[in-house]
């Protein structure tokens, strides 16, 4: 079964060690990039970087950045008055040099992406959305627009959001592979990530988006349960945007977008009442691969 898989960072991540263990799917993985900044002068790819090190069971206590992580470099640059405030460890700073000499050397972004995973034997294939400079900003405050790593590494997710943009997606092209795995797939997955934040930049750039909305069979995971998120922002957010409360905001979020949606069974009673969608009730708590795998095997069954 070919299955591709719209991907945040954690969450998406997760979710893509659940499909990739099931020996009878063909993974690709369309990520985000609306999160990528110039840090300390290089290209950094968090969520690509996320899913990367999540594949190859190489990831932080934390979900993200790499196990076993030190950051002399970054606390040495603090001693020069550098603003550190993006913690870039040791370990993740070697692969993001990498990246952004391939790329200075004319690389694309998928090209390095495929590079790093085959160096960190990857099988499932990990595609940036687009090779094209795609940069997610937000509206805080009195039309004081910020970039996605100032409201979430330096305030911490505490603004509130009252708009999201997506730069460059207008003029952005889906990156090689991106439009024929999706046609080709049996099945397209949006990963239980934050809607607006990791899957509405995915979905900004048109062509990837009608690829999406024409394909007959697309679930998605609804990143919350109780109403609340259990990793970052995801129902803040949607709720200063305007979404409607709990699953009704996550159907919104993806109207005229999917035709399934999963989730957490404690919510059953607020699934049945949501309309133009059909609603699978399951366990989405998948802090564990065993969990993700079981998850995956479900909603594939379907």
């Amino acid at each position: 079964m070919k299955v591709v898989e719209l991907s945040g960072g954690v969450g998406g991540a997760r979710m893509a060690v659940g499909l990739a263990s099931l020996p009878a799917v063909d993974l690709t993985v369309i990520v985000n990039v609306g999160d990528d900044e110039e840090i300390h002068g290089l290209h950094v790819s968090p969520d690509i970087d996320t899913v990367t090190y999540t594949l190859a069971r190489r990831h932080g206590p934390q979900g993200w950045g790499r196990a076993d992580e030190t950051f002399n470099v970054n606390n040495e640059l603090g001693r020069f008055g550098v603003d550190n405030t993006f913690l870039l460890g040791d370990l993740d700073l070697a692969l993001n040099l990498f990246r952004t000499n391939r790329i200075a050397a004319g690389a694309s972004l998928s090209t390095v992406t495929g590079e790093v995973t085959s160096a960190f034997d990857i099988l499932p294939t990990v595609l940036p959305v687009s090779d094209d400079r795609v940069r997610t900003e937000l509206m805080v405050g009195e039309a004081n627009w910020i970039s996605f790593q100032e409201y979430f590494v330096v305030r911490k997710t505490q603004d509130l959001v009252s708009e999201v943009r997506f730069t460059g997606a207008d003029a952005a092209s889906p990156a090689p592979r991106v439009i024929e795995s999706i046609h080709l797939a049996d099945h397209v997955l949006i990963a239980p990530s934050n809607p607006p934040l990791s899957i509405w930049p995915i979905l900004a750039i048109e062509e990837v988006r009608q690829a999406v909305v024409t394909h007959p069979r697309v679930t998605a995971i609804s990143p919350l349960i109780g109403g609340k998120a259990l990793k970052g922002p995801a129902d803040r957010v949607m709720g200063s945007l305007g979404l409607p409360l709990g699953n009704f905001g996550v159907a919104k979020a993806y109207e005229g977008v999917i035709n399934r949606l999963v989730v957490d069974s404690s919510d059953l009673v607020d699934a049945d009442m949501i309309d133009g969608v059909d609603v699978i009730s399951s366990d989405t708590r998948i802090g564990e691969p065993e969990e993700a795998m079981r998850l995956a095997q479900e909603i594939l069954e379907l």
